[in-house]
């Protein structure tokens, strides 16, 4: 696409000046007088000291214009401000560039940045003790979009539910469950709602186990009844339920103390075994095995087996790891990366830090679920509003800022409500290419298109050089996303999309266009339209429909 080659002229002419190699940013302004593409390049060059060259930032901008000369596609390029450069793209030039999303279709928008690396995302990953939240909707609508993203982008990509099926979690499911019964003393950690004393009476003929067993059954079976059927709803499916007990029965707990042992990376001190978490930035070191203590045995921490299980991971080839995590978790960032460097991969660990979601309705918080009794469930959410909305909702903030989910908005049929706002206009764009009939332009190679000579000329209106300038940003917002992990910007971009689409079709006549060359150019944008927004859309998992 054009970006991709003004950053390769950009680059060319830095090499004839002799300047080091400096990472070129290439912004689309806001504002129009400013160009379809500014850098502040000379800057940044002129910031670096570079044998006696002593240059303003507006002298290295007018060098850089020298050497680039005479582009064919610029009809402009200017140097303004304290350096800037702003570029302006030939009408002409810029609609051709339609051609090539017709060329590729579905396949518009991705990119080889992977070269078929390997990259898992495990996200959810709630504890088997109960439904699946708001929150854990969240973690999976952004695990699953930035999967879609990576493979996107040629990566190999591995979705993963890690499931904590042991340990203490699962105990006090078993106690709870117990006590529910009346088989146990309640107790203030216990969990609590409907669905525990659902649990009591199906599972009335297993009472007798002990609560670790008990606790162990009934997770297999809120897996496989709850959370698995809940992911499928909200349009996710994991490639691997990786299993915490598989663990311990491949012995990989003991694998991984030992190897940091040897490693010089833990230590035993009064009678429990340690991470020397501190050499790698943490405040204190941590306790990757208990002492005897109580219960007469040492016992493997948490902090352990999340050690062995990315070790695990990491040692089947995956370039990275990434995790989607509560923002609960950020203190326990550092030992965890810490200890993946000590076993010899660091930096292949990602982390993604997610804040909490509130639901209202009516303008009021809605805090209690009838089935959980604390908390609202992912299914309670999805038999209020459908799986696009959630998804869309879910999806429309960045990681770091909590969520007040308007169920009232969600459910609305209006353009205020955001995904109908972006469904509608896809549904608009089908609906124009059925009524012109016969099928437009939908191959190049087939009948005529915006690249040939003249007609992309056609297209010269404000409002369609707008949106052709929006839809040829799919590809570097894809690429960016791979690398930044920033999937609400995909929401950003489908309903500005959706914005200048509307736009155009109020300001220009498609149909009953001046000319038949104008109607076959304009019916093309609408077509090029319909396949960007609808990749989009499948990059999100929000369906994209014909009519509504």
């Amino acid at each position: 696409m054009l970006k991709q080659q003004l950053l390769k002229d950009l680059r060319k002419a830095m090499e004839v000046m002799d300047y080091p190699a400096t990472d070129i940013v290439l912004s689309t302004p806001e504002n129009k007088a400013h160009g379809d593409y500014s850098t502040n390049i000379a800057l940044q060059l002129s910031k670096l000291k570079s044998g006696n060259r002593k240059h303003s930032p507006q002298e290295i901008a007018k060098q850089i214009l020298s050497h680039l000369g005479d582009l064919s596609y610029l009809s402009k390029a200017e140097v303004v401000g304290p350096g800037f450069l702003n570029f302006f793209i030939k009408p002409e030039v810029l609609s051709g560039q339609l051609a090539e999303i017709l060329e590729k279709g579905e396949d518009f928008g991705k990119n080889e940045l992977g070269k078929g690396e390997k990259i898992q995302v495990e996200f959810i990953s709630a504890n088997p003790t109960g439904p699946l939240t708001l929150a854990n909707g969240r973690g999976g609508a952004i695990g699953d979009t930035l999967a879609n993203v990576l493979s996107w982008s040629g990566y190999k990509v591995g979705r993963e539910y890690y499931v904590n099926d042991t340990g203490n979690q699962v105990r006090n499911l078993g106690e709870s469950v117990l006590a529910a019964a009346g088989k146990a003393e309640a107790k203030e950690e216990h969990y609590r709602g409907e669905y525990i004393k659902d649990l009591a009476e199906k599972f009335k003929d297993k009472l007798d186990l002990d609560p670790q067993s008990l606790g162990h059954l009934l997770a297999d079976y809120l897996l496989d009844s709850e959370i698995k059927p809940a992911a499928l709803r909200i349009g996710i499916k994991f490639d691997e339920f990786y299993s915490e007990r598989s663990l311990y029965e491949r012995n990989l707990i003991e694998k991984a103390a030992e190897l940091l042992k040897e490693k010089g990376f833990a230590y035993e001190n009064e009678g429990a075994l340690w991470f020397a978490s501190t050499k790698f930035g943490d405040e204190k070191d941590r306790v990757l095995m208990t002492s005897e203590g109580g219960r007469g045995r040492a016992e493997p921490t948490y902090f352990l087996a999340d050690i062995a299980h990315h070790f695990d991971v990491l040692g089947r080839g995956y370039l990275k790891k990434i995790n989607i995590w509560g923002a609960d978790h950020h203190g326990y960032e550092t030992r965890l990366k810490g200890a993946v460097a000590a076993l010899g991969f660091e930096g292949k660990v990602d982390i993604i830090f997610m804040q909490m979601v509130k639901l209202f309705r009516g303008g009021v918080e809605v805090k209690m679920s009838k089935r959980a009794g604390t908390y609202v469930t992912l299914d309670e959410l999805l038999e209020a509003v459908d799986k696009d909305a959630a998804r869309f909702f879910f999806l429309m903030y960045s990681p770091e800022s909590h969520i007040d989910f308007n169920l009232d908005l969600a459910k609305e049929q209006s353009n205020k409500n955001p995904v109908f706002y972006v469904q509608y206009a896809h549904a608009r764009m089908s609906n124009i290419l059925k009524k012109a009939g016969e099928k437009p332009i939908d191959s190049c190679k087939a009948r005529p298109c915006p690249a040939r000579p003249g007609l992309a000329g056609q297209l010269s209106h404000p409002a369609e050089l707008a949106l052709i300038k929006h839809l040829v940003q799919l590809p570097d917002l894809v690429e960016g996303i791979a690398q930044d992990y920033q999937v609400h910007k995909l929401t950003f971009y489908a309903t500005k999309l959706a914005d200048l689409f509307h736009k155009f079709y109020e300001s220009c006549r498609v149909l009953n266009a001046e000319t038949e060359g104008l109607k076959e150019a304009r019916l093309a944008l609408v077509l090029t339209a319909k396949i960007t927004l609808g990749n989009t859309l499948s990059l999100l998992g929000v369906s994209a429909p014909e009519r509504m």
